[in-house]
């Protein structure tokens, strides 16, 4: 069919009830609405600015006083580092006096010294002063066992230094051909390997002339302490003779000391603070740092075998070389001190100080949370005051949308009663019946409707029996004639004598096939005016469906055969399996012969109309009639069953007065029958008249 230029679509009616209460929100609800929703937003602006400036001055304030507190901790720190390093140098000042200057020592002392089977010069008891361990690196001789005794004499030295400080661990002087000796007193034959290079280690030669030219006291980076004592860290400095180094000497403070009595620093935010070396090695770590680093400090060490050369903290140890701390360790590498902000499983507020002597740095982290807990305090207060505002907002809007709810239902009550009765009587109108005088209504322009109701229903009462009464009268005055046409046209082509030939025969067969055209044309309009009025007698008398199918389709067989179309009917074999139908006969057999018209009359020259019979479900039967013709486009798929809808073929060469269909879905609704179509532009329609079965206990 053709295609037709659309139309805006209307807007969707709505009851009065639902127009009364937009009414109601538009005019009264949403300027309201909006007024409020205006002061709410400015205030919840004023609050962010509030919000954004005290959070800023409190985190201001709060990472201030984390970098305060890691400056203060860094000097306490240096402080007593200090003391440790101004010890080292007094200790070592008088190591190199006891080495330049001859001693005499007991025959005790002596005795508790003997010689290893692998050339070690050791002490092999405890008399409360210095283990001694001579390796045998350099062979053990006179000279060797003279440089002990002169050194015996540092013993009370050694002894008060390690108890002057809780954090020294022990004290030991190292010479250049590998003697130690170290306070308090092991058996150093469990611990030391022989032929042990003692200056091979970081805890000597981090003092000599190439790494310490200053000769003063230095600090070493963290390394596993042959002695035993685990990881530590050493207070070391060099003692010269006339020639060369003879010697350096050490006060060793273990990693777990720093832990528990350096790092244990009260902080704010739940913080906690570690050591960084010069080289960004992790010092010291408490315990509150090693889940949030992922590492585990290192205080204990195994010694099952020799070790022969100084170990240091791996590398995960390193915040460089940890991607969560390396802008971090650039940032402490660039400046003394700072504040900076790190995510580790939780973001992190981080603050930096030197300590001063070592070059250390106190790195203290405190969890941002923590930190910016009096911020988080005062959102959840504007937060607080803000659902309040709401709250409040949600409970006057309830109570106020009930009231205007009552209000329109109240007026629509009132609107709609009145409106209800008109609407009643149009229906009685539409039905073709009378209206008695209308009733009366407080609203004047409602009752003047129903007043003007009353005269047009009578008026179209008036002029529906007119129309009746002429088309009554116009289709026996129709018939008349056009039998007379169609009478004359057979005699014409049925007459003797003088014989028709193929375009005069032609031109008869055109008569007929206009008058049979005219004579439906007639009686389709007959029926809907029959119709409308409701005069149709109809009967439900259990049927046989595919007798009435047969007898529609060889009335329409002549027009099929002249546009070459192709007629069957598809049904179960054998036909007896289908069952009956509860319907008027005539009424289906005019339904069937509209559908198939109309399959006809649209179809393409050559194509086909086939009628499938089902059983769709348990009590329903189906006719689909399937047409190949030029289907219906979506726009006018809407008006199909439309009386004196042509559907975009108005002008074309296709007789008809679009009332076929519109008949066809009357009788199918009038019989309790379901008539639906499908179709695709192009490929055709399809028509479906789905009719309820009989009862089995019908008779036939």
């Amino acid at each position: 069919m053709g295609v037709m230029a659309g139309k805006p679509k209307a807007a969707a009616s709505v009851p009065l009830k639902t127009w009364l209460w937009r009414a109601y929100v538009r005019a009264a609800l949403v300027p309201l609405l909006l007024i409020e929703l205006g002061f709410l937003s400015i205030y919840w602006a004023t609050s962010q600015v509030v919000y954004e400036r005290s959070s800023a001055a409190v985190t201001q304030i709060s990472t201030d006083s984390l970098r305060d507190a890691a400056a203060r901790e860094a000097n306490i720190i240096a402080h007593r580092l200090e003391t440790i390093s101004a010890l080292t140098k007094v200790y070592g000042d008088e190591t190199g006096r006891a080495l330049a200057t001859p001693a005499t020592v007991s025959a005790a002392e002596k005795a508790r010294h003997a010689m290893t089977d692998e050339g070690a010069f050791v002490t092999t008891t405890d008399n409360g002063g210095s283990a001694v361990f001579y390796s045998g690196v350099v062979p053990v001789g006179t000279a060797e066992k003279e440089k002990v005794w002169r050194t015996v004499r540092l013993d009370p030295l050694m002894r008060s230094i390690q108890q002057a400080d809780p954090l020294i661990a022990q004290i030991y002087l190292n010479t250049w051909d590998s003697y130690n000796r170290i306070y308090p007193w092991f058996d150093v034959r469990e611990v030391y390997a022989p032929k042990m290079d003692i200056p091979s280690y970081n805890f000597y030669y981090e003092a000599d002339a190439a790494h310490n030219p200053g000769r003063g006291p230095v600090w070493t980076d963290a390394y596993v302490d042959p002695a035993g004592g685990g990881w530590m860290v050493s207070s070391i400095a060099p003692v010269y003779g006339p020639e060369k180094l003879e010697a350096v000497v050490g006060i060793d403070v273990t990693i777990g000391t720093i832990v528990d009595r350096v790092l244990d620093i009260a902080l704010p935010g739940e913080g906690y603070a570690m050591l960084v070396g010069r080289d960004g090695t992790i010092l010291a770590l408490p315990p509150e740092g090693e889940a949030d680093l992922e590492l585990t400090e290192l205080v204990g060490h195994s010694y099952e075998d020799a070790i022969l050369e100084d170990t240091f903290k791996p590398a995960e140890f390193n915040i460089f070389a940890r991607a969560m701390l390396s802008d971090l360790a650039q940032d402490m590498q660039g400046s003394a001190q700072g504040v900076g902000r790190i995510m580790l499983d939780q973001p992190m507020i981080a603050a930096w100080s030197t300590v001063a002597g070592p070059d250390w740095q106190l790195l203290v982290l405190a969890h941002e949370e923590s930190i910016l807990a009096e911020a988080t305090s005062l959102r959840s207060q504007l937060a607080f005051v803000s659902e309040t505002m709401v709250g409040i907002l949600v409970v006057f809007y309830a109570v106020f949308f009930a009231i205007l709810w009552r209000r329109a239902n109240s007026m629509s009550a009132r609107v709609a009663r009145p409106l209800d009765e008109i609407e009643t009587r149009m229906a009685v109108i539409a039905e073709g019946g009378t209206l008695e005088g209308a009733g009366r209504s407080e609203i004047a322009e409602l009752q003047r409707v129903a007043d003007h109701l009353v005269r047009l229903g009578d008026q179209l009462d008036t002029a529906n029996r007119a129309k009746s009464h002429f088309l009554s009268a116009m289709s026996h005055e129709l018939r008349t004639p056009l039998t007379a046409i169609i009478g004359y046209a057979d005699l014409l082509e049925g007459s003797e004598g003088q014989k028709l030939d193929g375009e005069r025969l032609a031109q008869v067969h055109a008569i007929a096939r206009a008058g049979w055209t005219l004579v439906r044309l007639v009686d389709m309009v007959l029926d809907l005016s029959r119709l409308e009025r409701q005069d149709m007698r109809l009967s439900s008398t259990p049927r046989d469906v595919l007798p009435i199918v047969e007898t529609a389709l060889q009335t329409i067989a002549p027009e099929a055969a002249r546009m070459g179309l192709d007629l069957r009917i598809e049904a179960p074999e054998p036909a007896t399996v289908l069952p009956k139908v509860a319907c008027d006969g005539e009424t289906l057999a005019r339904i069937l012969d509209q559908i198939l018209s109309n399959a006809v009359k649209y179809n393409v020259l050559g194509g086909s109309v086939v009628i499938r019979l089902d059983r769709d479900e348990e009590d329903h039967l189906t006719i689909a009639v399937t047409d190949s013709g030029v289907g219906i486009a979506p726009e006018h798929r809407e008006r199909v069953f439309e009386a004196f809808q042509r559907l975009g073929h108005e002008n074309s060469a296709i007789d008809g007065a679009g009332i076929g269909l519109a008949l066809a879905r009357r009788f199918a609704e009038m019989t309790g029958c379901e008539l639906t179509f499908e179709s695709t532009p192009g490929a055709g329609t399809t028509f479906t008249l789905r009719m309820p079965v009989a009862p089995a206990s019908a008779p036939g």
